[in-house]
């Protein structure tokens, strides 16, 4: 989940402390009129999009981060959809995936994280020691900077592999640009795994994909 922290108590401190500190000083010099405010012309909005997708944390036991963009772009290329999947509710984590399936595919024991509107995450462990993180998220983007375009059961992917250990997989699950939840973003850190860590991916996508409704 991700946690926002807002320090601003010391900057009201500050500011109360110049504001008395002002006011106690004397003023000297005769009063001038003041300058009339410059207005400027509006400026024009400049949509933007802000590139994200998970990270895989140099600690497995530390929980990549999936921050989505702030705005919503249509520099998207257009998506094929051979399954059409309509989520307006972000449902539970344990609708669409378990711990069980996480555990099964990745050869590992699976502890589920607190999940947050479709954002599910999971700590990976073989053996009680650390072997990864996974995440399953639905969320509205795409994101395909930095991907390789793919398909998945017809359906326009990318994916995202930059190193042995870790591949991030995106899913469209509507042409629907305006649905919350039209992308399924399948992440998976993992170590000490003989199987390509891609494979795995897919593998855990395909169990998702599947429990999600739509036709």
């Amino acid at each position: 989940m991700i946690r926002r922290f807002v320090c601003a108590a010391a900057l009201a401190a500050t500011t109360t402390a110049l504001t008395a500190a002002a006011c106690a000083a004397p003023i000297t010099g005769n009063p001038v009129a003041a300058e009339p405010a410059v207005t400027n012309s509006p400026t024009p909005d400049v949509t933007t999009t802000e590139e994200s997708y998970p990270t895989p944390p140099s600690d497995p036991t530390s929980a990549p981060r999936l921050t989505t963009p702030t705005t919503t772009t249509t520099s998207e290329p257009p998506v094929t959809i051979a399954h059409r999947k309509t989520i307006t509710t972000a449902p539970a984590c344990s609708t669409f995936v378990t711990v069980d399936d996480i555990g099964n595919v990745t050869g590992t024991n699976a502890s589920a994280e607190p999940e947050d509107k479709g954002f599910c995450s999971y700590t990976l462990t073989r053996s009680g020691n650390p072997a990864g993180i996974a995440l399953v998220v639905l969320t509205s983007s795409l994101e395909t900077k930095g991907t390789t375009p793919t398909t998945f059961e017809g359906n326009t992917a990318h994916r995202r592999n930059t190193v042995d250990t870790t591949c991030d997989l995106r899913i469209a699950l509507t042409d629907d640009r305006s649905a919350q939840y039209r992308v399924l973003w399948v992440s998976l850190v993992l170590t000490g795994h003989d199987e390509p860590v891609c494979a795995v991916v897919d593998k855990l996508a395909t169990k998702v994909f599947g429990k999600l409704p739509g036709t």
